[in-house]
């Protein structure tokens, strides 16, 4: 079995120690890819050797390999998609639910005397009430990906040790 360094310290991925070259590398990549055993995998990735899935919750990321001096390195980047549709959904969302909230609660009595009562029309509780934690959700979103995409990636690592590492 290779030898694994840097050991997931304050989130980073370990190294992993290697006699193959680039061509060996790439050339068990593609093999365990057809065999189903490497999800995602890129093999024409622009900004390292090969990149593979790293599957989050709620967003994938994808895990770059890099090769150098016979080290083995890899670098975490969320697939950015997802993330974006996430955040019109949120933004898109909230305005529809205004008037179908207001058209609900206004087929109550009670409520319509509150509002002539008051003077607190929907909106002014409604905006804050969903706009204010959108970016909390958003950000919890984003931090729960990127902790399960370390922990598949990890897992990931483990599996390329086996076939990449020196033995």
């Amino acid at each position: 079995m290779g030898q694994t360094t840097n050991r997931n310290t304050d989130n980073q991925l370990p190294s992993i120690s290697t006699n193959l070259s680039a061509e060996e590398i790439k050339d068990r990549l593609v093999k365990l890819s057809k065999r189903g055993k490497l999800a995602g995998y890129d093999g024409a990735c622009a900004d390292g050797l090969a990149s593979m899935a790293a599957h989050g919750t709620p967003f994938d990321s994808q895990l770059i390999l890099k090769h150098r001096d016979g080290q083995v390195s890899f670098e975490l980047k969320l697939m950015a998609m997802m993330p974006r549709v996430f955040a019109a959904l949120l933004i898109v969302t909230v305005w529809p639910g205004l008037p179908l909230t207001e058209g609900f609660l206004e087929s109550f009595v009670w409520y319509s005397d509150f509002v002539a009562n008051t003077g607190v029309k929907t909106w002014y509780w409604y905006l804050p009430l969903t706009i204010l934690p959108a970016p909390f959700a958003f950000m919890g979103a984003i931090k729960k990906s990127k902790l399960t995409a370390h922990a598949s990636a990890i897992e990931t690592i483990e599996k390329l040790d086996k076939v990449l590492g020196s033995k």
